[in-house]
């Protein structure tokens, strides 16, 4: 290969990677995970009409806090898994050690609390959240702030069958 192919291939794959990107800004690239898929708030605006809050997510895995792994929505709203027993939990450890942080991912667990923040006498919202287990209070739980906490059940990573140039 000469320098004047290597050159025009270069900016062939420099202009075709630019209109993916454009075509990202223009709201028709939408990622592995549809702009229509359920969000953390419809899940709770349905847990305040029906008493009930889904069990399966599409979400984007975040990182490791602890104990738990930390996923989020479209709109950058996290749910936390609770993946191991104590820091010694090593099997767990195995059973999460392929996710990748901002990768799509369908996400199956089993709802066991929420973490609330407070909010004071002067309007002023608390810094550490108050872990609550369930039954959950409609009002607290339907807060914009609380988090969703679930045992981690199942993981699979959302493929997309586009071809990306």
């Amino acid at each position: 290969m000469n320098w004047k192919t290597f050159t025009s291939l270069f900016i062939f794959i420099f202009a075709v990677s630019d209109t993916v990107l454009l075509s990202e800004d223009n709201g028709r690239y939408t990622g592995s995970i549809s702009r229509s898929e359920k969000r953390i708030l419809d899940g709770k605006a349905e847990f305040q009409k029906s008493g009930t809050f889904p069990l399966e997510w599409k979400l984007f895995f975040k990182g490791k806090q602890g104990d738990f792994v930390v996923f989020y929505d479209l709109n950058g709203d996290e749910i936390h898994y609770r993946y191991r027993r104590n820091k010694f939990d090593l099997d767990a450890e195995f059973f999460v050690k392929d996710l990748f942080p901002g990768n799509p991912y369908r996400v199956k667990g089993e709802w066991i609390g929420y973490y609330f923040y407070s909010v004071d006498e002067r309007g002023k919202r608390s810094s550490l959240p108050t872990p609550k287990k369930i039954p959950a209070d409609p009002k607290e739980f339907s807060d914009r702030q609380s988090v969703p906490i679930f045992k981690l059940i199942e993981y699979i990573e959302v493929r997309t069958d586009d071809l990306l140039y």
